[in-house]
């Protein structure tokens, strides 16, 4: 989803106190995410999140990369465009992709359908979806990137997610921390990656 535009940014440096957390988008391209890593600072329940996201779904160059993008990410958002009914069956598929290289099915995640300002061309009914997200144990969304239709709703619940994770690890699990090299050098390829296409 083009949220970078979408959402409010901050500065490269989160606040003290804030929580970093890292998000992944998977999705085909075209479906309306923006394809970019970017940082942004909101406010969930009170508290601040400083939102690190990387978005490289849908570019074929990144494809070989995807593993690592999945080792790396906290939570989830799987996103296909209701206006397209392959997109769909690609989401349908990402899960299975995350258990292939997390080894687990514990991750939090959401599901989000967009492109619901094109309602007159939707090939995936809002049904489908909330069959699929039931499958998948995780928040469905509909959502409008270009009218900015409930895109605040989906980070705020993926957040939730991982908070609600975070809650249940046992004390051990919660104070070991993970490393950001790998999360700094896949943001770091995506940057050159981009800066040689354009």
């Amino acid at each position: 989803m083009e949220l970078e535009n979408e959402m409010i940014s901050s500065s490269s440096n989160s606040s003290a106190g804030s929580r970093e957390y890292k998000v992944v988008m998977l999705g085909a391209g075209g479906v309306g995410k923006s394809e970019d890593a970017y940082k942004t600072q909101v406010r969930i329940d009170d508290e601040p999140a400083y939102l690190d996201i990387l978005d490289t779904a849908g570019q074929a160059e990144f494809t070989a990369m995807r593993d690592q993008y999945m080792r790396g990410g906290e939570g989830f958002i799987i996103c296909y465009s209701i206006t397209d009914r392959q997109s769909f069956q690609e989401a349908a598929e990402f899960k299975e992709l995350i258990y292939r290289v997390r080894h687990t099915y514990d991750i939090p995640l959401v599901l989000v359908g967009n492109k619901i300002d094109l309602e007159e061309f939707r090939q995936v009914s809002t049904e489908e979806g909330m069959s699929l997200a039931r499958e998948y144990s995780c928040s469905f969304f509909e959502t409008s990137a270009a009218l900015r239709f409930y895109i605040d709703d989906v980070f705020h619940g993926l957040v939730r997610e991982i908070r609600r994770k975070e809650s249940s690890l046992p004390m051990a699990e919660k104070k070991m921390k993970r490393k950001d090299s790998l999360w700094r050098k896949l943001k770091g390829s995506l940057k050159k990656k981009r800066e040689s296409t354009t």
